[in-house]
């Protein structure tokens, strides 16, 4: 079944495993079918199978600004020394389009069985419950997929990462090859989005530079960094590209910029005609523009990419380390990353308008093939992460 939609699971301070068995009644169309799904409930959870995450309402929760105070590696790994998953099936938290997951689900179990129990979350709650369940002892999930880099950085250097190195990696490209604990699956880039029932010829915005034009004053929009860890990675690429100052954000800040929670909310309140323009990830007009054509709607959204050059951000998978794990678990672990970066898998995120890391793989339907891209430096930004978001809300106080 679709684990998503089974809700109303309460809130409960312990972990349970355990099999249910149950009779779902369709609203829509009233078919019924028998239901089978695993569950493990954590304070957090509240929903069976497939769990989804609500984004959390405080800005350092939301991009994990409150980072643990440091430890020795080697303690810290130790804290990790119990194992509270069940032998033959793994935890997995992942971000992402819910199409997108259903179908690897699918997927890679006709190959392995029903082996993965999906926690699906925003970008934002998966750093930060990777983090609290840090600091609690154990992370519960035994792989994690999504966000950006930065939380994966900082997770590597506290030793909480297992050094799985997949058979492939080689076929990745040279860029894509980090020498870290951390496997790159796919990568966004962050453009410029736009109506274009609104905006045509001159009108439409070449440049970030060009969203500090009076003409769009009160009109355009991106995601609040402290509210997304994806709109911090933006706006750190967005800082390093004015020079490592704030030229870029203060001039939209002056031009009336309005910070959403989400990023993908940009898209969606400029297609709905609130915003003329914004900056978010492309992957989203992607998704979107297939929907509506397959649904034979009109879709007044597209996209430029600045001459700056778009803002690429990474989407990686790690497992995490833990002696006590089951071998039949760490298997299952390491062929569920083989699994993500194998040539299939990356031509199917390439339907959902991600750009794949392996060589020899063309760009996703609707994007150029050779754009100008603009590389976070994400070691730098590692260290700074802090500080850039301090900065960034001083400037809206």
């Amino acid at each position: 079944c679709n684990p998503s939609r089974n809700a109303g699971i309460p809130r409960s301070p312990s972990r349970l495993g355990g099999c249910i068995r149950l009779r779902w009644l369709g609203l829509s169309g009233g078919f019924n079918r028998m239901c089978r799904f695993r569950f493990r409930l954590t304070p957090c959870e509240h929903v069976h199978g497939r769990q989804s995450e609500p984004e959390p309402t405080h800005p350092v929760e939301a991009t994990g600004q409150s980072q643990p105070t440091q430890t020795d590696a080697a303690a810290q790994a130790g804290r990790a020394a119990r194992y509270s998953g069940v032998a033959g099936r793994i935890t997995v938290y992942l971000s992402g389009p819910t199409s997108m997951i259903d179908r690897l689900e699918q997927v890679f179990e006709q190959q392995h069985g029903d082996v993965l129990d999906f926690v699906q979350m925003g970008c934002g709650p998966l750093r930060q419950r990777v983090w609290t369940e840090l600091e609690s002892g154990e992370i519960l999930a035994d792989v994690f997929w999504g966000s950006d880099p930065l939380v994966y950085n900082a997770l590597d250097d506290r030793g909480a990462l297992d050094p799985f190195v997949p058979e492939d990696f080689d076929a990745l490209r040279p860029e894509y090859r980090v020498n870290r604990n951390y496997t790159l699956v796919s990568e966004r880039y962050g453009v410029i989005i736009y109506n274009s029932d609104v905006l045509s010829g001159d009108q439409v915005p070449a440049s970030y530079a060009d969203l500090a034009e009076s003409d769009l004053n009160g009109r355009i929009t991106h995601a609040d960094p402290t509210q997304s860890s994806t709109a911090l990675a933006l706006v750190a690429g967005l800082y390093e590209i004015s020079g490592n100052a704030w030229h870029l954000e203060t001039g939209m800040r002056d031009n009336g910029l309005f910070l959403m929670r989400r990023n993908g909310d940009v898209p969606m309140k400029i297609q709905e005609g609130e915003f003329d323009a914004g900056i978010a990830p492309h992957d989203a007009v992607i998704r979107l523009r297939k929907k509506a054509q397959k649904e034979g709607y009109p879709l007044p959204l597209s996209m430029a990419w600045p001459a700056e050059g778009a803002i690429a951000i990474q989407r990686p998978v790690a497992i995490s380390r833990n002696e006590a794990r089951p071998a039949v678990n760490q298997e299952i672990a390491e062929d569920f990353v083989r699994f993500l970066i194998s040539e299939p898998t990356q031509r199917m995120l390439l339907n959902f308008g991600f750009v794949s890391v392996r060589e020899g793989l063309p760009m996703p339907q609707g994007a150029p093939q050779n754009p100008n891209v603009y590389r976070v430096d994400w070691e730098t930004l590692s260290d700074n992460q802090e500080r850039i978001a301090r900065e960034f809300a001083e400037l809206f106080e």
